[in-house]
């Protein structure tokens, strides 16, 4: 884990800080294969402040920072399910990347895994993301389907990609 770096639970009077990390990291992430309009209308609809503040209150969602100091680096949003546990989101901020904080939030979310005894560890993944795709391999994932992912008004392909915990 990079030196001082704290990974801890986003409480619900920080979804504004949720809400901005979330466009942002989403943004850096996927503009230059994406157009405004879509990118936007997707925005629009899952970082909703109201939208942001119920997710927070999910029993089944967990939403947790990674910190330097006050600063806000990364985020993991975690979903809870009777054999498994899916990691949503894993983002670093641009300016973070290269820290292994991503991969710090990939362990945080095996570990928890693991102390859940939860047979499964999963996400979706962008066909088009090779970065990420390739990093989630290191880690030991494989692809196992597929799925469409809507953004905006483009219908996008997803890997769907797990490893066995338990």
């Amino acid at each position: 884990m990079p030196k001082s770096l704290v990974i801890r639970p986003v409480r619900v009077e920080e979804a504004p800080l949720l809400k901005e990390i979330g466009e942002t990291t989403f943004r850096e992430t996927f503009e230059a294969q994406n157009t405004e309009e879509n990118l936007s209308a997707y925005l629009a609809k899952s970082f909703d402040l109201v939208n942001v503040q119920t997710q927070l209150t999910s029993p089944d969602s967990e939403f947790f920072f990674a910190t330097i100091g006050e600063e806000i680096l990364g985020y993991l949003k975690l979903n809870s399910s009777d054999r498994g546990l899916e990691i949503e989101r894993i983002y670093v901020r641009q300016s973070a990347q290269g820290k292994r904080i991503g991969k710090t939030l990939f362990d945080f979310a095996l570990e928890t895994a693991r102390s859940r005894k939860s047979e499964w560890l999963w996400l979706g993944v962008w066909q088009e993301n090779i970065k990420a795709i390739e990093f989630y391999k290191r880690q030991g994932m494989e692809v196992f389907d597929t799925r469409t992912f809507q953004l905006g008004s483009d219908p996008q392909d997803d890997f769907l990609m797990r490893m066995r915990i338990g």
